[in-house]
């Protein structure tokens, strides 16, 4: 595919915001605990409604769960994590990647996410009750683990080059909503979490709402950026962002929240009443995911209502994000602009070849885009799909998505 096409528009770009940055080539877990537990011990790292840790118990907590890990099993092996939630699901997460294990991460609710798990061979599970694992695979619970790795953690932290994988190989998989697994590596994961946060020009430690669950690209993302940033994780149960975190968004000062674009219609109401009202003390940015044309009067109204901006993102499984709204300045009708290190081209709807003209002069196109935070690839049944394998070529994936821009260079969501 011909990488000189229509590049992305150049008619608006935030001031300070940074088009291209590097990348640090460091594992997850050391950028976005370890050097925390050193640097801001006392300070929080992951809250939900029943706890809080500090950046020092987090990492203490990681690094016992590591150690259980790597007496357990091979770095070959799959680790199955079956509705993470809240401070033991982060704890259980960055542990399998201090391991250097791949983990999948499974909404419990889902027999497609089971199916998944088997497929891409997960031996055993990190269960929190009242979640199950899935048939065939060997279930532990999160306490279990960091008991039996207690001991182990100092001399996990002594022996980790020996066991140090590529930041390149597959290290977190999450399902799509079709039930195809799509790998992400640390490194794609350090580039969505450095390039949301570069985007929004949030350059301290800040406190994240995490309103989506953690096995969507959305619930892993809004917490990764927390932590990246060295702030605190804000996990909501469940049901999502209700009332019952309120107090919550209170407590560590939340910054930005991502959630459902669904939720807009209530809190455009002011409901529900207690978290709305929490939002609109502490929110410097509201974010929406959405993959499909919206209406603007919703946001208009909320914006409204809570007094804070109302930002839209698009992203996929595969991708992380690819578009938002930027704080400065947006259209209502609009999901935003191409987020710092993302290019998006154009290709012919129908035959899929690209499109030699800029964003501005098309009625419409289909996005492919390329960016440090692409996963690394399909696993299981989809990597040996060629229909699917063929989205990801010469590091360009085609999205699938219908988009316009307008001369601003602000893009909208179009209808296939």
């Amino acid at each position: 595919m011909a990488k000189t096409i229509a590049i992305n528009p150049s008619w608006y770009w935030p001031d300070d915001v940074p088009r291209l940055l590097g990348v640090p080539p460091m594992f997850c877990d050391k950028l976005m605990a370890e050097r925390w537990s050193r640097r801001r011990s006392d300070a929080t790292a992951v809250a939900d409604a029943d706890s809080a840790v500090t950046y020092a118990e987090f990492w203490s907590r990681a690094q016992a769960v590591a150690a259980a890990l790597r007496e357990r099993s091979s770095g070959e092996e799959c680790v199955a994590l079956v509705g993470p939630g809240g401070v033991d699901g982060l704890v259980a997460l960055i542990g399998t990647l201090a391991a250097r294990r791949r983990s999948i991460l499974l909404d419990p609710r889902s027999e497609a996410a089971g199916e998944a798990a088997t497929a891409v061979g997960a031996h055993l599970a990190i269960v929190q009750p009242p979640a199950q694992a899935p048939d065939g695979i060997a279930a532990v619970e999160l306490r279990e683990l960091e008991e039996a790795g207690a001991d182990g953690a100092d001399a996990l932290a002594q022996d980790d080059a020996g066991a140090v994988r590529d930041i390149h190989e597959p290290a977190v998989d999450l399902v799509t909503a079709d039930g195809w697994v799509a790998s992400q590596s640390h490194y794609s994961l350090v580039s969505g979490a450095l390039s949301m946060a570069a985007f929004l020009e949030l350059d301290q430690a800040e406190a994240w709402l995490c309103a989506m669950p953690l096995w969507t690209w959305e619930g892993l993302y809004s917490a990764l950026v927390a932590l990246y940033l060295g702030g605190a994780a804000v996990v909501c149960g469940p049901d999502g962002a209700t009332d019952e975190v309120a107090d919550l968004i209170d407590d560590h000062s939340v910054a930005y929240a991502l959630a459902p674009f669904e939720i807009l219609r209530n809190l455009s109401r002011g409901r529900p009443r207690r978290l709305a009202a929490s939002l609109k003390r502490n929110l410097d940015g509201l974010m929406l995911s959405t993959d499909r044309p919206f209406a603007a009067i919703d946001r208009r109204k909320a914006r409204k209502a809570l007094d804070v901006p109302i930002l839209t993102v698009f992203g996929l499984t595969e991708t992380g994000p690819i578009l938002a709204s930027h704080p400065s300045w947006y259209v209502d009708e609009s999901v935003g602009i191409p987020v710092t290190n993302v290019e998006v081209q154009p290709v012919n709807p129908e035959t899929g070849e690209p499109l030699d003209t800029n964003w501005e002069l098309l009625d419409y196109a289909r996005m492919v885009i390329r960016a440090p935070q692409l996963m690394a690839g399909y696993e299981g049944p989809a990597a040996e799909d060629e229909r699917l394998s063929s989205r990801l070529e010469d590091g360009w994936f085609k999205t699938g998505a219908l988009a316009s821009f307008d001369a601003n260079g602000m893009m909208y969501l179009v209808e296939g």
